[in-house]
């Protein structure tokens, strides 16, 4: 990975098309952390899209406390790999994009079937926050951390 030619959105696609299932972390209505695996579904102008439905606790979380904790890791191992965590905050946009993201990501249809379980999904916008990286990789580590802004 040649970092010197490497921006944010780079680092976003990265964790969108060659890391895509990310541990996702938010706070429950008592204060306690909740992770759970959450696929990156679009990048655009640096923003992160995901989805989920309205039907889980994950989206009350998202909607309470609009902030979200993502970590996606590449590599067989530890001196092989490279991490990418994204802290921010979210906002749901409610079915815009779900058509793209649906073509982008065919497995979605397995999973949701029929246009009546689809009603329930909504997708989610990281639109403010900064994204680490850290490649134990590359010679020598290479860390860096990159806004992202509206």
């Amino acid at each position: 990975m040649d970092h010197k030619k490497m921006k944010l959105e780079d680092y976003l696609q990265f964790l969108n098309e060659d890391i895509h299932s990310t541990v996702f972390s938010t706070v429950d209505e008592d204060g306690k952390p909740k992770s759970r695996v959450i696929d990156i579904m679009l990048v655009k102008e640096k923003k992160l899209y995901f989805l989920t439905a309205t039907t889980k606790p994950f989206y009350d979380q998202l909607i309470e406390r609009p902030y979200v904790s993502i970590t996606g890791l590449k590599g067989e191992e530890s001196m092989s790999s490279i991490s990418i965590t994204v802290n921010g905050e979210v906002r749901e946009i409610g079915t815009n994009y779900l058509d793209e993201i649906f073509e982008k990501n065919p497995y979605m249809n397995d999973i949701y079937q029929t246009e009546e379980s689809k009603h329930v999904l909504r997708v989610f916008e990281l639109y403010k926050g900064n994204v680490s990286v850290f490649d134990l990789s590359s010679k020598p580590i290479y860390q860096a951390v990159f806004d992202i802004n509206e």
